[in-house]
């Protein structure tokens, strides 16, 4: 006999066990006739299901994550003057455009109606939304397949180009990954892994002998050393230090480097963003790196040596160019 496997097994997710709510635990929803959720996507174009446990039916709108953003480039068309003022107004969850106005403009929306005891199953960027047909009671949380990688990397760097805040730390999962990549079975899933630790390895190991000696930012990791990160699960000292370490412009979450400024405790900057944090010379800011770069290669290499290995390949390390 074979051992069964939970779904929560399958999902990424797992490498989180500080719970977020409506993420990794599920939020209960009820329903009333015509209330309605607004078009929207799932946060960090994650993966989400949700079950009808009773009452009437729910009828839902569908758009796939492939088209996207035609969806987007209507709202556009449409909201111009509200997206200047409110740049995240697609993660707002209070947008509504008529499913036929968007057919009519060639959008592909899909349609389903879901009754009691069906599940709905969205996937990443999917945008969706619909109403209730009446008193309903659902249930909702979010998963990630190992194929989300490549949507995860376009949900990062979609929200630090609005300065939206992810809710879950995008490097911290990935290197979580990395870490636990013996998990991986699929070669694809575990070279879209690969490519993204090391992209994230290789900004670390570019950016910041740059700073130091072009910008002048100093070095400060050994005065003011700070707690490394858990790279076997998240848990909830690590989600706690997460909060406290966001890019005053992006707000993206440092996982491995922060830079700081002598002017303001708040004045913390990743790396792409030391010369708009503040207006102080360079010789004010200092970097604090929680993790070596030798350190975030090791966790990159260990992908390549699973990748090699689902391969059926020898494994070859390969020199990097820093």
């Amino acid at each position: 006999s074979f051992p069964t496997r939970r779904s929560s097994d399958l999902s990424v997710l797992r490498h989180y066990a500080e719970p977020l709510s409506g993420v990794t635990s599920p939020w209960l929803y009820l329903g009333m006739l015509f209330s309605t959720f607004p078009w929207h996507n799932e946060d960090n174009y994650l993966e989400s299901i949700n079950y009808h446990h009773a009452g009437a039916p729910k009828q839902w709108y569908g758009i796939p994550g492939t088209q996207a953003s035609t969806f987007e480039d209507v709202v556009r068309r449409f909201h111009k003057q509200r997206l200047l003022e409110v740049p995240d107004l697609l993660h707002r969850i209070n947008l509504q455009i008529s499913p036929a106005k968007l057919a009519a403009l060639d959008v592909p929306v899909h349609r389903v109606l879901q009754r009691p005891g069906e599940f709905v199953v969205t996937f990443p960027r999917a945008y969706h939304g619909g109403f209730s047909l009446g008193f309903n009671i659902g249930e909702a949380v979010n998963f990630a397949t190992p194929d989300w990688v490549q949507h995860a990397r376009a949900a990062n760097e979609h929200y630090r180009s609005i300065a939206r805040l992810g809710v879950i730390s995008h490097d911290r999962i990935m290197f979580g990954m990395a870490h636990n990549c013996h998990l991986q079975t699929d070669v694809e899933s575990c070279l879209a892994l690969r490519d993204e630790v090391w992209r994230l390895c290789e900004e670390e190991a570019r950016m910041r002998p740059h700073l130091y000696r072009v910008s002048g930012v100093r070095d400060l990791s050994a005065m003011l050393p700070a707690p490394g990160n858990n790279v076997h699960v998240c848990e909830a000292e690590d989600a706690d230090f997460d909060d406290t370490r966001v890019c005053r412009v992006c707000r993206h979450t440092c996982y491995a480097s922060i830079v700081a400024c002598n002017c303001s405790p708040e004045s913390l900057c990743c790396l792409r963003h030391v010369d708009y944090v503040c207006r102080c010379p360079a010789s004010n800011r200092y970097l604090i790196e929680w993790e070596p770069v030798a350190k975030l290669e090791a966790l990159a290499r260990r992908v390549d040596m699973r990748l090699a290995y689902l391969r059926g390949e020898e494994y070859v390390p390969t020199p990097r160019p820093w």
